[in-house]
C-alpha cells in the first residue's frame, strides 16, 4: 500500500515544535461487532447490490462476512447504485471500507474517495478529512474501530563487553 504523504496530522510536542504524526487507520472489527451484539454478516450483506441480495439461497446471518466483503469489492462496488449521492455519510464510509476489502484506511483516504465519487453530482457534499475523522471516531454501530498503533519497544542498548585482561602468552624457549 502506498503511504499518502498528506495523511499526517500536525501536533505540538512538549517543546512547542510542530511534528507530523500519521493519521490513525480504521477497519471493520468483528470483535467489536460481537461486543456490541451486532450481526456482522447481516450488516455487511445488506450493503451488497440488489442482484446479489436477490440471489441469496440462505439467510445472510449465517454467511461468512469475508465472502460478502470479497463479493462487494469485486462486484457490488462497481455497480452504479452502490454509493448514491444521497447515501448517509456514515454508511458511505462503511461502504468505502468494504469496497477496499476492509484494509485499514485513514480519514484522508476515505475523504478523497468520497470527494471523487460525489464531486460531479448536482448537490456536492462536504466530505473533508476532518468530518470523516469525526464520523470514524463515532462509528460504533457500524463496528468501525481504530487500528491499534504498534507499540514501540524501547531500544535496548547492549551492555559494553567487559574487557578481559589477558595475560601475555609466554613464549616457549627454543
Amino acid at each position: 500500500m502506498v503511504e499518502n504523504p498528506l495523511a499526517v496530522e500536525q501536533s505540538k510536542n512538549g517543546n512547542g515544535e510542530v511534528e507530523a504524526q500519521a493519521l490513525p487507520k480504521y477497519l471493520i472489527d468483528p470483535g467489536l461487532a460481537d461486543s456490541v451484539r451486532r450481526s456482522l454478516p447481516m450488516l455487511i450483506a445488506s450493503r451488497r447490490c440488489y442482484l446479489c441480495q436477490q440471489a441469496d439461497d440462505e439467510r445472510p446471518e449465517h454467511g461468512d462476512p469475508e465472502e460478502f466483503i470479497e463479493r462487494i469489492a469485486d462486484h457490488c462496488s462497481q455497480e452504479q447504485d452502490y454509493m448514491l449521492p444521497d447515501t448517509p455519510l456514515k454508511d458511505a464510509i462503511f461502504r468505502v471500507i468494504l469496497s477496499h476489502r476492509n484494509e485499514p484506511m485513514d480519514a484522508d483516504e476515505i475523504s478523497q474517495i468520497l470527494t471523487d465519487a460525489w464531486s460531479m453530482t448536482p448537490f456536492p457534499r462536504v466530505t473533508t478529512a476532518d468530518i470523516v475523522q469525526r464520523l470514524l471516531d463515532n462509528s460504533l454501530s457500524y463496528c468501525i474501530a481504530k487500528v491499534p498503533e504498534p507499540e514501540i519497544e524501547p531500544a535496548i542498548e547492549p551492555e559494553p563487553a567487559a574487557e578481559l585482561e589477558s595475560e601475555p602468552i609466554p613464549e616457549e624457549p627454543t
